[in-house]
């Protein structure tokens, strides 16, 4: 039998203590809320940073929320050791196999409790997304909060991102089709090198009228770029 989805409580205890100790090793980053505040219930749409983003976010963003995450990353051991070794350190990050296969083995063993501790949301690319779509939108009317990296990092990650998947619009889209409604999808930046963090103003998709799903996401893409361009970076070329 299938297990029933669960909305992740706020109150989890091993957790609490966990990020005690990471808050020590990845510290609380300058946050830049464009915003007067922030909802309980949002869709937001940031850069991965590497391996450093979703653990900065969930440490440190002030909203309670659920992180999409590969479903691999969730799968057994060998399924996280394949995705580490093949996809992650070799494809990504471009390193040779034997290294790649050595740091996978070591983090394969306890990567799972760091995604679980994040409350990390299985991904697919078939026909299971529709789950993980369902589940997320139940966390929205419970007044958690969806966070999703879009960007293409098939080639690596880059400061400039350079180009966005549409998972995040088939989310909004649905909400909208089931509410009446449309979720606030809010943009973000996080970068570790000037350990500052942009949380952008609101889009719906009403902003973007006559666009597809595939125009949507390459302008949400522009929007996250130029929170780095405009607020992180911008006074690099007069320092």
């Amino acid at each position: 039998m299938k297990k029933q989805f669960e909305v992740p409580k706020r109150k989890q205890p091993v957790w609490k203590h966990v990020s005690k100790l990471l808050k020590r090793i990845y510290k609380k980053p300058e946050i830049v809320n464009l915003n007067d505040s922030l909802p309980q219930k949002a869709i937001f749409v940031a850069n991965h940073c590497a391996m450093n983003g979703p653990l900065v976010y969930a440490l440190h963003l002030p909203v309670f929320h659920i992180t999409w995450g590969a479903h691999q990353m969730m799968g057994n051991y060998k399924m996280r050791f394949h995705y580490l070794r093949d996809v992650y350190f070799i494809q990504k990050r471009g390193m040779k196999k034997f290294w790649a296969s050595i740091l996978a083995s070591f983090e394969a063993a306890f990567s799972i409790f760091f995604y679980r501790g994040i409350k990390t949301m299985p991904t697919f690319t078939d026909g299971r997304m529709v789950s993980t779509i369902k589940n997320s939108i139940t966390c929205l009317d419970n007044d958690v909060s969806v966070l999703i990296f879009p960007e293409d990092s098939s080639e690596g990650y880059h400061e400039i991102l350079t180009a966005f998947f549409s998972g995040f619009v088939s989310l909004a889209e649905r909400y909208h089709k089931t509410h009446g409604e449309h979720a606030e999808v809010y943009p973000m930046y996080y970068s570790q090198t000037h350990n500052k963090l942009v949380i952008g103003k609101p889009q719906t998709l009403a902003h973007f009228p006559e666009m597809n799903r595939r125009q949507i996401a390459e302008e949400f893409r522009k929007i996250v770029n130029s929170l780095y361009t405009e607020h992180i970076c911008s006074g690099e070329a007069n320092a």
